[in-house]
């Protein structure tokens, strides 16, 4: 099998075959060892063995695979029920785990962070990394990785950067994120960048000066509470103090701290790429624009990725609009370019030149009609669906339908040369402009909520 950077220089109609093969005999490894996906697959009439007529009958919504646990538990708050908690982690993953790997865990936990970090801690060994959707809604997707599906996460996602962006190991790396989170953009931002010799190289700055656990972050949207006297706290009076605080001083310190450092950069000649959601870029264009914008040296890039807040005034046009006229790089607008994904993927698509994201050519992506049948043709308007047949590795088996509704172009075994890319890349990719949220706002995840 390929590796991951190979699979960049296979021609279309050799990868179907091999992505086909691959997610087949994942099928056939997680069935027998995964007991959430074996109950998925058999309440669909699926069973060991499958081709690639069964594809579109053991994919699992991303909206709920990995929230599961609030049904099973009978409650949001695991931290609560650690033992129980542990339990249901074990039926989603295709390794065996002793009962006794989790008897170390107290009966309670304060928060949810602090269990998690205990069950790190319990499977160190293991390299588990446990990251979280941004779980605005305050019900968090808790996804479990261990060393090497992280490892490959982290590979797949500075892979897809520096061949679709073309950033180097000489591009400095300024995040307006925190640095402590468990939302897995931010996660994989953290990891990525010490793994791959940024942080080495003093080369990575982020710029959101406090930590966002997924504690914090559901207290401060005050949309799930916990039970009586607590609950009533939270949301009147820890909830406004946060968002106050995030507001005068938190975001306003963000704000100056990336202003400082792009300017910097300026001065230095060093080469940026800025990354952040767009209303938090938005802030930092605006604050530029009041000093007269910024020049930055030929080859930055500013990335946006994350989604947009729900109640934020403009729009992403608008938006990049500001970024582009405060912004510039060499003898033109700083290049704007968004990065799609979500917390239960182990990849991310990036935006071309063309203003279309590109799915990795290691993905078996579909669109699904209105009977969650895949549509059979180049051109396919629908549910986006993913096989991923390297992002779990042997821990879970990563075929799923998300939330968004897209146009997808060239996608599963449908590709059609005429309807390749202008950018040049031979890859399946979503239409610009296209990706619609078929959910609640508050479920699709957003990394501007941080």
């Amino acid at each position: 099998m390929p590796t991951l950077p190979e699979f960049y220089t296979l021609p279309p109609d050799d990868r179907h075959p091999l992505l086909l093969s691959a997610v087949l005999a994942q099928h056939a490894w997680h069935y027998p060892r995964n007991t959430a996906y074996r109950n998925h697959c058999a309440s669909r009439d699926v069973g060991p063995t499958i081709d690639e007529n069964d594809l579109a009958r053991v994919l699992r919504p991303t909206a709920q695979t990995f929230k599961s646990y609030i049904a099973e538990l009978g409650t949001p708050f695991p931290q609560d029920c650690p033992a129980d908690f542990a339990r249901w982690v074990e039926t989603q993953l295709s390794v065996e785990i002793a009962p006794e790997r989790w008897a170390p865990l107290r009966r309670r936990y304060g928060s949810l962070e602090a269990l998690l970090a205990a069950l790190e801690q319990c499977f160190a060994g293991e390299g588990w990394r446990i990251a979280t959707s941004s779980g605005t809604s305050g019900r968090a997707s808790i996804m479990v990785r261990d060393a090497d599906t992280f490892s490959l996460a982290l590979d797949g996602f500075f892979l897809g950067i520096q061949h679709a962006w073309g950033i180097d190991l000489e591009t400095r790396l300024i995040f307006v994120m925190p640095r402590q989170t468990r939302i897995a953009m931010a996660q994989a931002a953290y990891f990525g960048t010490e793994k791959l010799g940024y942080v080495a190289r003093g080369l990575v700055d982020y710029t959101i000066p406090f930590p966002a656990p997924p504690d914090i972050i559901r207290i401060r949207t005050a949309r799930t509470l916990r039970p009586g006297v607590r609950g009533w706290l939270e949301q009147h009076i820890a909830a406004p103090l946060m968002n106050w605080l995030g507001e005068h001083m938190a975001l306003p310190r963000s704000i100056r701290a990336t202003a400082d450092l792009l300017r910097r950069c300026a001065a230095t000649g060093e080469k940026v790429m800025l990354f952040g959601a767009p209303n938090q870029l938005h802030g930092v264009a605006l604050a530029l624009r009041e000093t007269g914008g910024l020049t930055l040296p030929p080859g930055s890039l500013v990335g946006t990725g994350g989604g947009m807040k729900e109640a934020y005034p403009h729009t992403f046009a608008e938006i990049r609009r500001d970024i582009g006229a405060t912004l510039r790089s060499g003898n033109g607008p700083i290049t704007v370019r968004d990065v799609y994904g979500m917390a239960e993927a182990n990849w991310a698509a990036f935006e071309c030149p063309e203003g279309h994201h590109h799915l990795p050519p290691w993905l078996y992506a579909v669109a699904l009609d209105a009977t969650d049948a895949i549509i059979p043709a180049p051109d396919a308007e629908g549910i986006l669906a993913f096989y991923d047949p390297f992002g779990g590795g042997a821990l879970f088996p990563p075929f799923f339908k998300t939330t968004d509704r897209v146009y997808l172009i060239n996608g599963g075994p449908w590709y059609d040369p005429a309807r390749a890319c202008p950018c040049g890349e031979p890859t399946a990719y979503i239409v610009a402009g296209t990706i619609a949220r078929a959910d609640l706002l508050d479920e699709s995840g957003c990394a501007g909520q941080v």
